[in-house]
């Protein structure tokens, strides 16, 4: 028997049964239905096992995919959050990073206006050091010459007393003579 035959005697069946009055309903035979059916279970192509088979297979390989999708999802979630915290953590470091340049810039103009100022200073000091050397340096010259002018005035004079001690004596002498 073909599956199809026994579909035909089901109906078969349906259409025999007593129908109830006043209803669609129709009573018929339980069992003779009941043994159409365990004929069709045992009738059923190769096929059809096999189709129920890949059926429960195919549910089976898509339990497994999902759970695996699932899994693959699950591990995108976490990369993103690390990613994520990374991403904060380095923007956090390249703002920590800024305001310590900022105040390295900061720190560093301070130093330089510092050197300045100190630069002006040690300048200022040397120019002053500078005229005082040569005040001082002229001063000392100054009396070295006074010095000198003295002693020259003094040992020219000298001098001319010994010229003229000289002359006279050798005037007296010529009178003498």
């Amino acid at each position: 028997m073909t599956i199809e035959s026994l579909i035909e005697e089901i109906e078969t069946i349906i259409d025999e049964g007593k129908s109830m009055p006043f209803t669609s309903n129709v009573m018929v035979d339980a069992a003779a239905i009941r043994t159409a059916i365990e004929d069709i279970r045992l009738n059923m192509p190769d096929e059809l096992m096999q189709a129920r088979k890949i059926a429960s297979e195919r549910k089976e390989i898509l339990a497994g995919a999902q759970e695996s999708a699932d899994k693959i999802i699950e591990k995108a979630h976490l990369r993103a959050k690390e990613i994520i915290s990374e991403d904060e953590i380095t923007r956090g470091a390249e703002a920590q990073a800024a305001e310590i340049m900022q105040q390295a810039r900061a720190n560093a103009n301070e130093i330089i206006e510092q050197a300045r100022e100190s630069a002006a200073q040690l300048t200022e000091q040397a120019r002053n050091w500078s005229r005082e050397m040569r005040k001082s340096a002229s001063e000392y010259v100054e009396s070295i010459v006074a010095v000198a002018d003295e002693t020259l005035t003094a040992s020219v004079n000298e001098i001319r007393r010994a010229r003229q001690h000289l002359k006279a004596a050798s005037q007296a002498k010529r009178i003498d003579e």
